[in-house]
């Protein structure tokens, strides 16, 4: 029998089960990567359950019965198509699909098309740098002429033009085929450099040299292509040794080059995971983006919690919200 996996749909439950626990007050224990899947152990203040989900469609509930193992089992079925059935014992149910209504995919404009040349080339793109709260992740993936044609038909473009599950989705194929680094500065270590540098071109430049370098150690190229974030020379004194011997093309809207577009994708899936994990360790649901009303609110509550070294650990404290956030608490 052939098993239908949906990565999509397999990264959407994921994260509506970390809401849902969110939402009903648990503490999500710990996070791992199982044989063929993931699993969350979540604790309720008296006992603890895992749960093991894969992308057939299966969600599996394990541990000692009681209220919430119940809760836990209501959920599940609640994300299962009617015709989905589960007993104790687990069941398999392959072909099971779910249609949450958040899994869109926006549609390119009609005017866009994606550079595809043939030319083997590194893609360079990043993704945190306008949100408060997460952390700077920039991503480079290296692209030839075989690979450039597979992204295309599987609907690789620009992140901004795609849901979340949609990127996770596409993340994992790209890391399947290409080869690729993420580096992720997390809020901590990024508070902590922007102090001494005070400069956030200059951060972006030293993530997309460093993740640059590290694929060149991995494969021989000629070309790098990178969105254009400031001055031209701030990414070019910042290339380390390998990245100083190839061509480097800095260009506004980069994303229309299917490289840069794999690249933003990879970037934004790490941006989102981690400040998933950041929301999962202080037990509060963080916004994207640095407009969002509630963000003054929650700022000032994880004060409230932990003090200005809590909002450390999950905020770019150099961002003017900050001030607005310590005003009042």
């Amino acid at each position: 029998m052939t098993v239908k996996k949906n990565y999509e749909v397999f990264a959407a439950t994921l994260r509506a089960f970390r809401v849902f626990a969110n939402q009903k007050g648990w503490t999500i224990i710990s996070e791992r990567d199982i044989d063929y899947g993931h699993q969350i152990v979540v604790f309720n203040g008296r006992v603890r359950n895992n749960l093991d989900f894969f992308p057939s469609g299966k969600i599996l509930v394990r541990g000692k019965e009681g209220a919430l193992y119940d809760e836990l089992v209501k959920w599940r079925e609640e994300h299962l198509p009617a015709s989905s059935t589960y007993t104790t014992a687990p069941l398999p149910f392959e072909n099971a699909q779910l249609q949450p209504e958040d899994v869109q995919t926006q549609p390119l404009p009609q005017n866009t098309t994606l550079a595809t040349t043939g030319i083997a080339r590194i893609g360079m793109d990043e993704s945190g740098k306008g949100d408060y709260f997460g952390p700077l992740s920039m991503g480079a993936v290296y692209v030839d002429a075989q690979t450039e044609a597979r992204l295309v038909a599987m609907g690789v473009r620009d992140s901004k033009l795609l849901s979340d599950m949609r990127i996770f989705a596409l993340a994992q194929e790209i890391k399947a085929m290409c080869l690729y680094s993420v580096v992720t500065i997390e809020p901590r270590r990024y508070n902590e450099a922007y102090k001494k540098i005070q400069n956030l071109n200059n951060l972006l430049a030293w993530g997309h040299a460093r993740a640059l370098e590290n694929v060149l150690e991995k494969v021989t190229c000629n070309l790098a292509i990178a969105d254009q974030f400031g001055n031209e020379t701030v990414l070019q004194k910042a290339l380390l040794q390998k990245g100083q011997q190839i061509k480097l093309e800095q260009r506004p809207r980069a994303e229309a080059d299917i490289a840069v577009a794999a690249a933003s994708i990879l970037a934004r899936a790490s941006f989102v995971q981690e400040l998933d994990q950041l929301a999962i360790k202080i037990g509060r649901t963080l916004p994207k983006g640095a407009t969002d009303p509630s963000i003054i609110t929650i700022g000032r509550e994880i004060v409230a919690k932990g003090g200005q070294e809590l909002l450390d650990e999950v905020a770019k404290l150099h961002f003017r919200t900050t001030a607005q956030i310590l005003q009042r608490s």
